[in-house]
């Protein structure tokens, strides 16, 4: 798939990490080590030094792709609209 840029990425399949990526800036030397999705909600867990506890969180809209969320250690899946849980939830 080709695509403009990797926030225009039509489908709502789990995105890599190296697509992820492309949508924030890292530390130097850090990567996204694993990606977990649960609905139209991706969670990236930084690996490498100088990277904190936190997950970027990103969301898929169609339409407009995966978009960064935000950072945080931990999110509260009634806020993000999920009945369910999810291994980037604290509730």
């Amino acid at each position: 798939m080709t695509t403009e840029a990797s926030g225009d990425i039509k489908s709502a399949d789990c995105p890599s990490g190296t697509i992820l990526q492309s949508l924030v800036e890292l530390p130097k030397g850090a990567s996204f080590g694993s990606v977990e999705c649960v609905k139209d909600w991706a969670g990236a867990d930084p690996q490498g030094a100088n990277v904190g506890d936190g997950v970027y969180l990103f969301h898929y809209k169609a339409g407009t792709g995966w978009k960064y969320y935000g950072e945080g250690s931990g999110y509260d899946c009634k806020d993000l609209g999920l009945t369910e849980s999810a291994p980037f939830c604290i509730s």
